[in-house]
């Protein structure tokens, strides 16, 4: 079994263009502090596009290393992001997801971000370096989860009808 589906070329140039907005949207927000879209597009990609979601999130992520450089932060977005979808796939697997179930999920992954993200100063830096990075951005990861809450609980189900139109095209 492959990880990445046999490509046509439409799918690949679907799926950059799926990459594309996923890339344009987290820069046209970074200026709002931990208010993003990425968490409810990966969500919607992987409910429409199924295993696709896995060659847009790591081309995202390559990107986000080019453009913002390849710190300590970049390595753990191998780890981090594909937790999304893990539990979009076990937990929306056969019926259409409602738009609050959808938004408690964006929405507790948004506050568990930074721990997630903690994990790697863990093995790199030991228990206390890791313990007080994510404590010190709990309050950024509050607005994370709100943000994420709201932005699904409102986008959802538009961007759900948009997408699934697309996949038929």
């Amino acid at each position: 079994m492959k990880f990445f589906p046999r490509l046509t070329t439409g799918e690949l140039v679907r799926d950059a263009l799926l990459c594309a907005i996923l890339f344009i949207s987290q820069i046209s927000l970074a200026s709002v502090t931990n208010v993003e879209l990425v968490s409810l597009f990966l969500i919607l990609y992987t409910l429409v596009f199924k295993k696709h979601v896995w060659l847009i999130l790591y081309v995202f992520i390559a990107l986000e290393g080019l453009v913002y450089g390849f710190g300590l932060w970049w390595f753990s977005y191998f780890y981090v992001w594909p937790i999304l979808p893990a539990f979009v796939f076990l937990f929306f697997k056969a019926r259409t997801p409602k738009p609050f179930g959808i938004a408690i999920l964006s929405g507790i992954f948004g506050m568990l971000f930074g721990f997630f993200c903690s994990l790697s100063y863990l093995i790199t830096a030991g228990p206390e370096a890791a313990f007080i990075w994510w404590t010190a951005g709990i309050p950024f990861d509050l607005v994370h989860g709100i943000g994420n809450f709201v932005l699904a609980l409102i986008l959802f189900q538009p961007l759900y009808r948009l997408l699934c139109r697309l996949k038929r095209i």
